[in-house]
């Protein structure tokens, strides 16, 4: 394995962005891996290419069942296809014999064969070096076979909890995967929202399923420049963060436009605390639910005035638990032979919303059209955990980059995996 640790600073002396008011300071914007388009009617496009990934386009199935109290209508397949969406072709792995589980502590490998060392290492230089962005990529980490096979630090203290950003929305969908499995919420059904407990209400009708695709149709500016901008003002722990946002007005019919909403993350995280408790009572759950079977033992979250997890912005942890978490959806959501999240659901997870023109956007999660196999939390300023179930692999990349340089990192790192 490669494990170098650079000691050029420390999380406490190196710029870190401040948690509510970094994004009104941000000169540049990068929202959670999307372009500067934040919104998308969601015209018919080709949303694969011609990358070697196994990718496979779906028509009309009969409705598969994919676990407890949780299955996939076939007219949402239907609707992906007939916007000209492929869904990847599932190739999960298991926990390969002799290799122990990362629940204690990773084992690690080396790189394999196929992966020229001193590439990753030239990556890895140049991914550490200053330069005049004020781009500085804290940590990379490469899980593959279940190993941990590359740990690289700029000086980032590797038992800190690191920024999350919007990579919290997709361990948000995990914790609402749970329930699903348990029979306890319904995607397809509307969200019980008080705000909207009027028959007549044209809100009434939103879903899970529309809000973890960001379809919902709600009002909302997601800008990072703008003090007054909804996502600034709910990114505050004194604020109802669901309450602020299922106040807000359509904007859109339901599954009709896409917009990507921090304030339907939140409105979530609701929903999951509204089954099993708020405060002490939702962390508590989580961490056993999920966190606790896996390993992860460094959340660092952020309750707002209710006493609500930040299902958008911050569930905070090391980076070596950030790679846990991609693994457990490398292995199709089992965890050293306990099913944590319902069968199907990471395939559910990864699909396309046809809502969204170019397929780049599933349920809290992020597509490559280029690279099909690939689907990835994204953080702002840079975060992101990389899921490639054909090639085994996950990648993890955690930065204080608003110039976008974790991109390029990214890119030469999926160039040097083969993916």
């Amino acid at each position: 394995m490669i494990h170098r640790t650079s000691h050029a600073g420390s999380p406490g002396g190196r710029r870190q962005l401040p948690r509510a008011a970094a994004a009104v300071v941000a000169s540049v914007v990068f929202i959670a891996g999307c372009s500067s388009d934040t919104g998308s009617a969601g015209s018919p496009t080709t949303g694969a290419s011609d990358s070697g990934a196994a990718s496979t386009a779906v028509g009309p199935t009969e409705p598969t069942s994919t676990g407890d109290g949780f299955a996939l209508p076939d007219d949402r397949v239907a609707k992906v296809t007939e916007a000209g969406l492929t869904i990847a072709e599932p190739r999960y792995s298991e926990q390969p014999d002799g290799v122990p589980w990362p629940t204690e502590e990773w084992p690690t490998g080396d790189l394999p064969d196929k992966v020229d060392s001193g590439t990753i290492d030239d990556i890895v230089e140049t991914a550490f070096a200053e330069d005049d962005s004020g781009d500085t990529i804290d940590a990379i980490l490469a899980v593959q076979g279940g190993e941990l096979v590359l740990e690289e630090y700029n000086g980032w203290d590797p038992d800190a909890a690191h920024n999350s950003w919007s990579m919290a929305k997709s361990i948000n969908s995990a914790l609402v995967g749970i329930l699903v499995g348990e029979g306890r919420l319904d995607i397809w059904e509307p969200v019980d929202a008080p705000e909207w407990d009027d028959p007549d209400d044209p809100r009434a009708e939103i879903t899970l399923d529309q809000l973890l695709r960001m379809s919902s149709g709600l009002e909302w500016e997601e800008s990072y420049t703008d003090p007054d901008a909804d996502v600034i003002t709910t990114l505050g722990s004194d604020v109802d963060r669901a309450h602020y946002t299922a106040d807000k007005p359509l904007a859109h019919e339901p599954d009709t436009f896409w917009y990507y909403s921090t304030g339907t993350s939140n409105l979530i995280a609701r929903s999951v605390a509204e089954q099993v408790g708020y405060g002490e009572q939702l962390t508590g759950w989580a961490d056993d639910a999920l966190f606790a079977p896996l390993g992860i033992t460094s959340v660092r979250h952020n309750l707002d005035s209710e006493g609500l997890i930040s299902g958008g912005s911050f569930i905070d942890m090391t980076p070596q638990d950030f790679a846990r978490f991609g693994l457990l959806y490398a292995r199709d959501g089992v965890w050293d032979g306990t099913r944590i999240l319902p069968e199907g659901w990471v395939d559910y997870s990864r699909m396309p919303t046809f809502t969204m023109a170019d397929g780049r956007y599933a349920a809290q999660w992020w597509l490559d059209p280029k690279r099909p196999d690939l689907f990835y939390a994204s953080g702002f300023d840079g975060q992101s955990i990389n899921v490639v179930p054909g090639k085994d692999l996950v990648i993890v990349v955690l930065s204080t980059a608003p110039g976008g340089r974790d991109n390029q990192v990214r890119n030469d790192l999926f160039d040097a995996f083969g993916v």
